[in-house]
C-alpha cells in the first residue's frame, strides 16, 4: 500500500501496486496475502468471490467480473475522508486475500471454498469485506460466521426478499439466501433486517414467508414515510443481543440512476441514503463483516457502480469501531 502523502493524486505509472493476478491490482493497493499464516497481521481482509450461479433473468449477468472491476476502481482512491477526518488506510491494516477458487458448475465445491476462506479471516478476528458474485455467496459466509460461534444480526439491503424455497430446483440460487440461512443454518428470523424491499419482481410467497417468520422488513416506502432513523434505531437496539452485525448489500437496493450496473429496479435508495445508514449502523455496533453482490460490470456506465462499491466500503469502515 502506497504511503505517498499525495495519494490519491499520483498517476498509476508512478506507483507499482501489488497484483492479484495478471494485471489486476490488489484492493486499494493493499498488501497481498497468499497464505493463511500471514492474515494475523491484518485487521480488514478483502476477498473476491467471482461466482455466478443460476441466472434469473436474461442479460442480467456478469457479476462474476465485479471483484476485478472493483479492485481496479479502488486505485483511484486514498483512504482519507475529509468530512469525517478519518484515514481508513491508517485506521486499519488492510490486506487482499485474493479470490476464492471457483469450480465452475460445481456450487457445492465453490461454497466449501468460500466457507474455508472466510473461516481463515474470522479465525484471526479480522473483518472480511467480500465482493461477489451473486447473492448466493452469503450462505457459506454466514455459515462460517456461525461456525465461529458468533451470533450475527444480519442486515440485508436489497430490492428483493431473496427467500424463495428454490429456483428451478436449485435451493442455493441467488434468490434463496435468506431462506437458506433461516431454514438450513438456523439463524433466528428476528435477527434479520431486510431493508429497501420494493417492486413487482417480488413473489407474494416471499412476503408471506418474511411476515410469518417475523423477519424485520422495511420497504422503500417504510423508510421514506416513517423515516430512516426508525429503522436504524431498531437495528442498533437489536444488535445489542447479538455478537455484531453482518451486512449484505445487493446493489439493486440502490436506484439504477446511482448504480447502473445493478438489476435496474427503480425508486431505490440514493447513494447518500445507503451510505448514511451504513455509517450509523457501523458506528453503533460491532461489524463482523460485509459483502457486496449483484454488481454487473458489463451493464455499467464508466464504472460508476464499481466506484460506488469502493465508497460504500470506505465509508462503512471509516465509522466502524
Amino acid at each position: 500500500m502506497s504511503s505517498n502523502k499525495f495519494r490519491p493524486y499520483t498517476t498509476l505509472s508512478e506507483v507499482k501496486y501489488p497484483l492479484i493476478y495478471l494485471d489486476i491490482p490488489s484492493f486499494l493497493g493493499s498488501r497481498v496475502v497468499k497464505v493463511k499464516s500471514d492474515l494475523g497481521k491484518c485487521d480488514v481482509v478483502f476477498i473476491g468471490v467471482p461466482w455466478e450461479g443460476e441466472i434469473t433473468w436474461g442479460s442480467w449477468s456478469g457479476c462474476q467480473l465485479a471483484p476485478m472491476h472493483v479492485r481496479r476502481a479502488s486505485l483511484r482512491y486514498g483512504g482519507f475522508i475529509p468530512e469525517l477526518n478519518v484515514d481508513v488506510l491508517s485506521k486499519y491494516k488492510i490486506c487482499d486475500y485474493g479470490d476464492v477458487c471457483i469450480d465452475l458448475g460445481n456450487q457445492e465445491r465453490t461454497f466449501n471454498n468460500i466457507f474455508k476462506k472466510i473461516s481463515d479471516v474470522l479465525e484471526v478476528n479480522a473483518i472480511p469485506i467480500v465482493i461477489g458474485g451473486d447473492h448466493s455467496i452469503t450462505i457459506p459466509i454466514v455459515k462460517a460466521i456461525i461456525k465461529k460461534n458468533l451470533n450475527p444480526l444480519i442486515i440485508h439491503f436489497d430490492a428483493h426478499y431473496d427467500n424463495l424455497p428454490s429456483y428451478r430446483g436449485n435451493r442455493y440460487a441467488r434468490c434463496c439466501p435468506i431462506r437458506r440461512v433461516v431454514d438450513d443454518l438456523n439463524i433466528d428470523p428476528s435477527n434479520i433486517f431486510q431493508i429497501g424491499i420494493r417492486g413487482p419482481r417480488n413473489a407474494k410467497i416471499s412476503k408471506e414467508y418474511a411476515d410469518d417468520m417475523g423477519i424485520h422488513v422495511y420497504t422503500i416506502w417504510d423508510l421514506r414515510e416513517q423515516g430512516f432513523n426508525k429503522c436504524i434505531n431498531e437495528i442498533i437496539e437489536n444488535s445489542k443481543k447479538c455478537d455484531g452485525v453482518y451486512i449484505t448489500i445487493c446493489m439493486d437496493v440502490l436506484d439504477p440512476s446511482y448504480a447502473p450496473a445493478s438489476a435496474g429496479d427503480p425508486i431505490g435508495l440514493t447513494s447518500y441514503e445507503l451510505i448514511s445508514m451504513l455509517m450509523e449502523i457501523a458506528s453503533n455496533s460491532k461489524l463482523i463483516g460485509m459483502d457486496i453482490v449483484e454488481l454487473y460490470p458489463p451493464l455499467d456506465v464508466r464504472e460508476i457502480t464499481s466506484h460506488l462499491a469502493v465508497w460504500i466500503i470506505l465509508y462503512t469502515l471509516a465509522k466502524a469501531s
